[in-house]
């Protein structure tokens, strides 16, 4: 008999899939899911359409029930995304050592003596500022800042074309990351019930926590919350912001524009590290299969990138354009399942050889009994031959502890809440399953674990003679009661 869950183990690294144009019909969205996605994003910049997006969700979700698949949908908000106007040709020539004027006045047609950005750049950039345009391409430094517009003088000339971005890397973003876009948009999570949310640019704990209460005041308690990290001023307040997110984004796009590309590989193992020890799940994203939007084969580089991000032990790697744009979206999600399986299989391989991969430490404030008791259950579990680790959960929250322990073995986590089930998908090495009864309803451990046993039975994950260790708490049914532990042999009363 063919064992599921070393099927499913196999592939430890959750794998997001960006949905548009080339990979939102019905059948390509069921191939995603059977070809190794955990994770659906929408991008609110290209689809905010509520007919749409509500037609997106509920194909997502019944293709999730009909595979028994279970997947975590986000709607990824647009934030404060800042470009340039429109241009008298489409298009101006600016040459470097020129003085260029940027102004706020919709109407005026660029050229190659000004082009209109909006207020936000004018009021929050000084004198000295830089400002990118065009992912970096041009570079204007400000000299001189009046009302309503701003002189600068060309660092680094090009060509502008119409409604290109700007960056502005050493400016506070003073009007807020959440714009009235992403307020509309909010009632797109919450009309869908989606599982999360992710924030642009955000800058300080302070933009997390208005976005919870924006989210909180609408009734949406349920809707966790990504953290998109891409601008210097998060990095400086990166461990604040962990720990007020549910989760993190290593959105290297952005990012490489306002740090410097060279800074992105110890930006993103700084990152992944903090979330860690934060127990927070973190997501690396952008330009990690780029070559495969219109070619077969990935570069060696690529391949080797998608590879140090699992080395770093991330939650989650991202295809964007990939998915929602690419030729062959099925051929890239293969692609990139093939290199978390293959990765994994040497980080096993490491831990075996007892050389490397070492046991991981939780940041001092964020020890507490459920990580003791997760540690000790991995533990018993290595000395014990385990099959797996199951964990009763009714949030997550010990799941979660337990994917940032660098544990060699799949935690099965059996939960009674769809919500809580969806989430899980994000989540390194765990399993999600439904049980067929309310915790509520169940008034002893043993028929719980039974309950549970019987339902990862049914699923192929364990076989008779397998050996488990289980963890829940007691009572049953109180969110963060993790207190025991139990060996438990399948088959064995």
């Amino acid at each position: 008999m063919v064992n599921n869950l070393e099927i499913i183990s196999q592939k430890r690294t959750s794998i997001v899939a960006t949905i548009g144009p080339a990979s939102e019909s019905p059948q390509t969205i069921a191939a995603m899911l059977v070809a190794g996605v955990n994770v659906i994003r929408i991008n609110a910049s290209h689809n905010s359409d509520p007919e749409s997006v509500r037609q997106l969700v509920q194909t997502i979700r019944k293709a999730s029930i009909d595979l028994q698949r279970w997947v975590s949908i986000f709607l990824d908000l647009q934030g404060p995304k800042i470009r340039v106007g429109t241009f008298k040709d489409g298009r101006a020539t600016i040459k470097k050592g020129q003085s260029y004027r940027l102004v706020n006045d919709p109407a005026q047609l660029g050229d190659d003596t000004c082009a209109h950005v909006s207020q936000t750049v004018i009021s929050d950039c000084q004198v000295g500022d830089p400002i990118y345009i065009d992912d970096g391409k041009l570079k204007l430094t400000v000299t001189e800042k009046m009302a309503d517009s701003l002189v600068c003088t060309v660092a680094h000339g090009g060509v502008i074309r119409n409604k290109k971005g700007v960056n502005i890397p050493q400016t506070a973003i003073h009007t807020g990351v959440l714009t009235e876009k992403d307020r509309i948009d909010l009632d797109l999570a919450l009309a869908n019930d989606l599982d999360y949310v992710a924030l642009s640019f955000v800058q300080t704990a302070a933009d997390i926590q208005r976005l919870r209460n924006e989210l909180d005041a609408r009734g949406g308690t349920g809707i966790r919350i990504i953290a998109k990290i891409e601008r210097p001023q998060a990095m400086e307040n990166l461990a604040e912001i962990i720990d007020i997110a549910d989760a993190v984004m290593v959105a290297r796009g952005d990012l490489g524009i306002e740090i410097g590309i060279d800074h992105v590989p110890s930006a993103q193992k700084r990152i992944i590290y903090e979330c860690n020890r934060r127990i927070k799940p973190v997501i690396v994203a952008t330009h990690m299969l780029e070559s495969l939007i219109t070619e077969n084969t990935a570069t060696r580089a690529e391949v080797s990138d998608v590879a140090n991000a699992i080395y770093d032990r991330c939650d989650a790697v991202m295809l964007s354009a990939e998915t929602a744009a690419g030729h062959d979206p099925i051929h890239a999600i293969e692609t990139m399942r093939d290199i978390c399986i293959t990765t994994e299989r040497n980080i096993e391989y490491l831990r075996r050889d007892n050389t490397s991969m070492p046991r991981f430490v939780f940041a001092p404030n964020h020890r507490t009994a459920a990580t003791s008791i997760v540690k000790a259950a991995d533990q018993i579990a290595q000395e014990n031959k385990a099959r797996a680790i199951m964990v009763f959960t009714s949030t997550g929250q010990t799941p979660l502890i337990a994917s940032k322990l660098n544990t060699p073995f799949p935690i099965i986590s059996v939960t009674d809440n769809p919500a809580t089930m969806r989430r899980l998908a994000l989540y390194r090495g765990v399993v999600p399953i439904m049980l067929t009864k309310r915790f509520a309803d169940i008034h002893r451990w043993r028929d719980m674990i039974a309950l549970g046993i019987a339902q990862a039975e049914a699923c192929g994950y364990i076989a008779q003679g397998d050996v488990l260790v289980i963890t829940a708490g007691i009572p049953i049914n109180q969110a963060g009661g993790i207190n025991s532990i139990r060996i438990q042999m399948v088959g064995e009363d």
